[in-house]
């Protein structure tokens, strides 16, 4: 054969090993392709999945611990209030107010604990056709104590000024039965399809709340009877009080008014239960300022006790049982 040809030849064959090469290169990158894409159909469909379930906000960190416990993954669960935020002093941003008008189901304290501007919001969100609910209203809320509400009229910022009604009813297991029944029935309605779901769940924690509140009268009763007595810095353990026999003699901030709504004669009347009761110490408020408890331990020579936190959970890792026993050791362990 002619050398030439024989040339030829030889680049004649290795262009079909070229062409059968990149073939096969090409089916491999589309059969890989068509795999990607099924893929991301599979991840568009579990999208699709998740953001159909029912769409429920809780105000507040405690009130969505509840409903947490209640809900566990049937539905899509949001808090409004980060944690460790005081709830009387949270502004709503423009994102909350998209969250609140886009939800099936809003849990909130309420009973005048939320400021009157969040509380505007939630009942514009209702006008919609999401179900609002008052949970404190409830629970049998106990009253504020009589003498918190004397010559206090006007004290306080807009929307921070108290009700009738302590909003405070975690510091007492069986109202958080209650408060837990109510989210049970709630969420049943919304989703009747996992009802079953709801009422087991609510069962089950029930029974970890009536644990709780056997535990935590018995560390009380550890405490000397003469000795179950506290000052505060905040209107805010009612229902321990109500609940276990712990006597609240005075607080510094009565009932939900701000520190600026403080008077003269308030603090004069912490002092003379100080003295009158003898007292060496002042439970101070991790969420309430401080500046007239300082005035007043001054004055008294009284031992300020830090830790407490009596409106929020410090962090999504904190459960209301480990929320109760903290505050619950701290005032037994300086009582004692």
């Amino acid at each position: 054969m002619i050398p030439i040809f024989k040339e030829l030849l030889k680049i004649m064959k290795l262009n079909v090993f070229i062409n059968f090469t990149i073939l096969c290169l090409s089916m491999f990158i589309v059969a890989c392709t068509t795999v990607d894409d099924t893929s991301s159909d599979v991840s568009a469909s579990e999208v699709v999945e998740e953001s159909s379930k029912y769409s429920v906000i809780a105000s507040t960190p405690m009130i969505g611990e509840f409903v947490k416990q209640v809900a566990k993954d049937s539905v899509d669960v949001d808090i409004l209030m980060p944690y460790q935020v005081n709830p009387h002093n949270f502004e709503a941003t423009a994102k909350d107010v998209i969250k609140l008008n886009n939800a099936d189901l809003l849990f909130y304290v309420g009973i005048k604990y939320e400021s009157a501007g969040l509380l505007k919001l939630l009942e514009n969100a209702s006008k919609s056709e999401a179900v609002l609910v008052e949970i404190g209203s409830k629970v049998d809320p106990i009253e504020f104590k009589e003498d918190d509400h004397e010559g206090h009229e006007g004290h306080g910022h807009e929307g921070h000024g108290h009700g009738l009604y302590d909003p405070h009813f975690w510091f007492d297991p069986t109202k958080v039965e209650l408060a837990v029944e109510e989210i049970a029935s709630q969420l049943s309605n919304l989703d009747p399809n996992n009802k079953d779901a709801y009422q087991s769940s609510s069962a089950s924690y029930i029974s970890e709340l009536r644990s709780l509140d056997q535990e935590v009268n018995d560390l009380i009763q550890s405490v000397p009877s003469d000795n179950r007595k506290m000052i505060t810095t905040h209107e805010s353990l009612g229902y321990l009080e109500s609940r276990y026999g712990i006597e609240v003699l005075a607080t510094v901030i009565p009932s939900l008014t701000t520190e600026e709504g403080v008077a003269p004669k308030d603090l004069t009347g912490v002092i003379e239960k100080i003295q009158e009761h003898d007292m060496k110490i002042m439970f101070l408020e991790s969420e309430s300022p401080s500046k007239g408890a300082e005035v007043v331990a001054q004055e008294t020579g009284v031992r300020l006790v830090s830790g407490l936190w009596v409106e929020t959970l410090r962090s999504a890792d904190e459960s209301y049982a480990d929320f109760l026993r903290s505050n619950v050791k701290i005032i037994v362990d300086n009582l004692k």
